[in-house]
C-alpha cells in the first residue's frame, strides 16, 4: 500500500524523518522555487527518482487540494506501539508526556494537534482506531508535515490502554470544559498523558470516567467552548510551561 503526500512541507519532512520509503517525486514543470529547490536536492541525495509534469497531472492526481506543484508517492505511515513512545521519554530521559486523543475526526484539528505535540516535545500520540480520522495526507498536510516526525500508536480500545499507563505509573489527566480545576492549577511535574476530546462531544463518559481527574481551561464565557486543537494547545503548553519553570 502507498500514500500519495503533496504539498512541499509534508514532502520534504517525510524525507527528512525517513520514517517512509519513496517510490517517486512529482514536481510541476512550471513550480521552480526555492522551497522546491531544496526538495529536490534532499530527494536526489535520497536517491528518489523525481518526474516532472505539466500542472493538469497535479489536478488529475489530486483535484483541487493545494499541492504547492509537489507530490510523491510513499510507503504508508509508519505506526509505532506504546512501548516505542514511553521507549522515547527514557531516551530523552524526561517525564513522559503522552497525548491521547478520543474522537478528532477533523483532519485540520488533528493536522494542528500533531503540530503542536511536535513543537511541545510531546513524546508520541495515541488515537482509537474507531472515531479518529485517518493519518492521511490531508493530515500531514494541516500539520505542515510535522506528522511524518511523530510517534503515533492507534489502539483498538482506548480505556483498556489508558489503565496500562496508569499502571506504569502515568497519570491520566482529561481535559474538559464542565471541570472546576482550572488547567493552571494542576501539578503537571509527573508522568503524564494528556487527554484531548472530539470536537463538540468531548471526552467519551467511559473515557473521562478512567481519568486521574479533569482540568478545564478558564475562559470568559463568551462562546460555548474552545476548538478541541486551541484547548489541546493551551493544555501542552502549561504543561510544558511548569517542567521549564521547574
Amino acid at each position: 500500500m502507498t500514500d500519495l503526500l503533496y504539498g512541499i512541507h509534508p514532502v520534504y519532512e517525510a524525507l527528512i524523518a525517513g520514517r517512509r520509503a519513496f517510490k517517486k517525486l512529482f514536481v510541476s514543470k512550471r513550480r521552480q522555487t526555492k522551497g522546491v529547490q531544496g526538495l529536490l536536492e534532499r530527494a536526489r541525495a535520497e536517491g528518489v527518482p523525481v518526474q516532472y509534469r505539466e500542472p493538469d497531472y497535479f489536478r488529475s492526481l489530486l483535484g483541487g487540494l493545494v499541492h504547492q506543484g509537489v507530490a510523491a508517492r510513499v510507503s504508508d505511515y509508519p505506526l509505532v506501539d506504546i512501548g516505542d513512545i514511553l521507549r522515547k521519554a527514557e531516551t530523552d530521559d524526561e517525564l513522559p508526556i503522552v497525548l491521547a486523543l478520543d474522537g478528532i475526526v477533523d483532519p485540520q484539528n488533528l493536522g494542528s494537534l500533531i503540530r503542536t505535540s511536535l513543537a511541545m516535545g510531546i513524546h508520541g500520540i495515541i488515537l482509537a482506531k474507531d472515531r479518529s480520522a485517518p493519518l492521511s495526507p490531508s493530515v500531514s498536510k494541516a500539520s505542515a508535515g510535522a506528522m511524518e516526525h511523530t510517534l503515533i500508536a492507534r489502539v483498538p480500545n482506548l480505556v483498556t490502554t489508558l489503565k496500562r499507563l496508569k499502571k506504569a505509573e502515568l497519570w491520566v489527566v482529561g481535559a474538559h470544559a464542565g471541570s472546576e480545576q482550572r488547567v493552571d492549577e494542576a501539578d503537571f511535574n509527573v508522568g503524564l498523558v494528556l487527554v484531548i476530546g472530539g470536537e463538540g462531544k468531548g471526552i467519551r463518559p467511559l473515557v473521562r470516567k478512567t481519568c486521574d481527574y479533569l482540568v478545564s481551561v478558564p475562559q470568559k464565557k463568551v462562546v460555548d467552548s474552545l476548538n478541541a486543537a486551541v484547548a489541546g494547545a493551551m493544555v501542552m503548553y502549561e504543561v510544558v510551561r511548569q517542567r521549564r519553570r521547574k
